[in-house]
C-alpha cells in the first residue's frame, strides 16, 4: 500500500486484526448464552456464516448441527482463515423461508442477523415454525450503544479517508466521489436501511424486545458486554457488566404452549 496509504488506512484493521477482535467478542457472547443450550440437542443457526457458532455447539455441547446462510462462509469468524467444520451441514437460504419441517429443532440460534434480514417478522415467524414446542430460541443483536460506537468510529477513523478519496477524485479528473460522501454515514443494516440514525433507534433494546417478544415469550434478556468495532482500532478494552452491552440476547420459548 506504501508509506501515504498506511498512514491515512492506519484506523481500519487487517483482517488478522479483525478476526482476533470478533473471536473475542464471539467467544465472550458465546460464554454469557452458551447454557441454555441443552447436551445433544438439534441446533440449528439461522445466519451461521462461517460456522463459528455450529462449530461451538458441537464440540462443546455434542449437539446435532445445520446451519443456514444466504452466503455461507462469507462472513463471521472464520471468512478470512478457512474455518474447517468437518461433517457440519451449511446450506444457502434465506431466514425468511428456512428449508426445513415444521417443529425440528431443539434450539434456534441466531446471532447478529436480525438487523440485515429483509423482513424481521417473517424470519422470526419461520424460526418459530421449525422450532419445537418445547424448544428454545436464542437470538442477539446489535444495540443502540453498538450504533453509537460505529457512529463514532465513522466520524473519527473514516472522515478523512472520505475526504482524500473525494480529492483524489478531483485531482484524477475522475469526479467518480461525491462531496456528500464525506458526510454520509452509513448504517450497519445495509441495504435495508441507508443511514446510521436507523440504526440508533430500531438497536434500541427497548425495540428488539418488542419485535421479538412479538412471536416469542422472552424469559431472560442477556447483555454480554460493551466491545468496540473489530473493523477499526481498538480505542478502547473489552468491559464485562458494564452500564452499556453492545449486544443484546434474548432466551425465549414460543409465544403459545411452554412458559419459560
Amino acid at each position: 500500500m506504501g508509506l501515504i496509504g498506511n498512514l491515512i488506512y492506519w484506523p481500519i484493521s487487517s483482517k488478522d486484526k479483525v478476526e482476533k477482535y470478533q473471536e473475542i467478542i464471539r467467544d465472550e457472547e458465546w460464554e454469557a448464552i452458551e447454557q441454555y443450550i441443552p447436551v445433544a440437542s438439534k441446533f440449528l443457526d439461522v445466519g451461521c456464516g462461517a460456522g463459528y457458532s455450529l462449530m461451538k455447539a458441537k464440540n462443546n455441547r455434542k449437539c446435532e448441527v445445520v446451519g443456514i446462510d444466504p452466503e455461507p462462509g462469507a462472513h463471521g469468524v472464520g471468512r478470512y482463515n478457512g474455518l474447517k467444520t468437518e461433517n457440519t451441514e451449511i446450506l444457502q437460504g434465506f431466514s425468511e423461508n428456512l428449508p426445513f419441517e415444521d417443529e425440528q429443532f431443539d434450539v434456534v440460534y441466531s446471532s447478529h442477523v436480525l438487523e440485515h434480514v429483509n423482513d424481521e417478522q417473517k424470519s422470526l415467524e419461520e424460526m418459530k415454525r421449525v422450532l419445537k414446542q418445547d424448544g428454545t430460541l436464542i437470538i442477539g443483536m446489535p444495540t443502540a450503544a453498538m450504533a453509537g460506537i460505529n457512529l463514532f468510529s465513522q466520524v473519527f477513523f473514516l472522515t478523512h479517508i472520505r475526504i482524500y478519496r473525494f480529492l483524489k477524485s478531483i485531482i484524477t479528473l475522475k469526479f467518480n466521489y461525491p462531496i456528500k460522501n464525506i458526510f454520509i454515514l452509513g448504517s450497519h443494516s445495509k441495504p435495508r436501511a441507508k443511514y446510521i440514525w436507523y440504526d440508533l433507534k430500531h438497536y434500541k433494546i427497548s425495540n428488539w424486545e418488542k419485535i421479538v417478544g412479538g412471536v416469542f415469550n422472552i424469559g431472560k434478556i442477556i447483555t454480554p458486554c460493551f466491545y468496540p468495532y473489530p473493523d477499526f482500532v481498538q480505542f478502547f478494552k473489552m468491559k464485562r457488566n458494564f452500564k452499556y452491552s453492545s449486544s443484546v440476547f434474548f432466551i425465549c420459548k414460543l409465544k403459545k404452549g411452554n412458559a419459560f
